[in-house]
């Protein structure tokens, strides 16, 4: 398996984070790790998982925000990316 990219716990600090997108069949997507969790507030990409509970436990590390280890669709990812939150 390719190395999965993780954010230590210094670099946790600060990002809100925690969303789930299942990439499976989008073009950018990883086949071998198709779960990534993103940035609540621009849709960054903080880590790609092989399964639906490795990027929930990755997730869960950002706090206990309601968003944090929610599963969302492509279109909310999109709608971050475009429009990110600066507050």
């Amino acid at each position: 398996m390719a190395d999965e990219k993780r954010l230590n716990d210094e670099e946790l600090e600060g990002i809100s984070g925690g969303m789930i997108f299942n990439a499976t069949g989008r073009p950018e997507a990883d086949p071998f790790r198709p779960w990534e969790v993103i940035n609540n507030d621009n849709g960054e990409i903080l880590g790609r998982f092989s399964t639906q509970g490795e990027a929930c436990e990755f997730a869960k590390r950002f706090g206990k925000n309601s968003y944090n280890d929610m599963i969302v669709p492509w279109e909310t990812v999109e709608e971050l990316r475009k429009h990110p939150h600066t507050c």
